[in-house]
């Protein structure tokens, strides 16, 4: 039961647990079927140009949309390299009971990919928030007609919802939004031959015992 709590206390973990595979799931399989969906109304309004009021901003809303959700497949990508479990450490170096040298990257690892993720969550946010404006903008009618009143609450609708997503999106990142905004003192983590000559020095002075 020691070695149990001892190894909990060294051992980092995402906090909350799901957070890889919620990630995972946004990132890796909703954002790229946004972005087709995004890619497709490009299609729409560059046939269909003129029959869009708004045909100008409709456009750059909904690339920007698209860089911006592929931003956050890249971002998700280069942040789940960075996340790993105990039993993954325990796999790669072949011990049941990590060196604690290997157990202290394992942490700095997580909190660094923990960060990383939060970008790719801002923009996976903000892609969804752009995409959602360029809908509306396809929306507003051009000119007066049956579906005028129909497409104009549809504008609306979509507006609240993008509305909402913004709220959304300050309200879960504004930790990261208040430590953009203030200087902060950023610790100092050990690189990796730091990490490796350390434990290295650790296994010789093992065996001399």
């Amino acid at each position: 039961m020691a070695k149990s709590d001892e190894r909990d206390e060294q051992v980092l973990w995402p906090k909350p647990l799901g957070l890889i595979r919620a990630t995972e799931t946004a990132l890796f399989i909703a954002a790229p079927l946004l972005s087709a969906g995004a890619l497709s109304l490009i299609g729409v309004v560059c046939a269909d140009a003129e029959k869009i009021r708004l045909a100008g901003p409709t456009l750059l809303l909904l690339v920007a949309a698209v860089i911006t959700l592929m931003l956050s497949i890249q971002l998700g990508y280069h942040a789940r390299q960075w996340i790993y479990s105990y039993e993954e450490v325990q796999n790669w170096t072949g011990r049941h009971e990590p060196h604690p040298a290997d157990l202290e990257l394992q942490r700095q690892d997580c909190r660094k990919g923990e960060e990383k993720l939060a970008r790719a969550g801002i923009a996976y946010n903000t892609g969804t928030l752009l995409l959602a404006c360029g809908v509306a903008a396809v929306l507003v009618p051009n000119g007066t007609g049956d579906l005028s009143w129909w497409r104009w609450s549809a504008v609306w609708l979509v507006s609240a919802a993008a509305a909402g997503e913004a709220v959304w999106t300050v309200h879960n990142h504004r930790n990261w939004f208040a430590l953009l905004l203030r200087p902060r003192e950023i610790p100092r983590l050990f690189r990796r031959r730091e990490i490796d000559t350390a434990r290295s020095r650790a296994e010789l002075e093992s065996q001399d015992v």
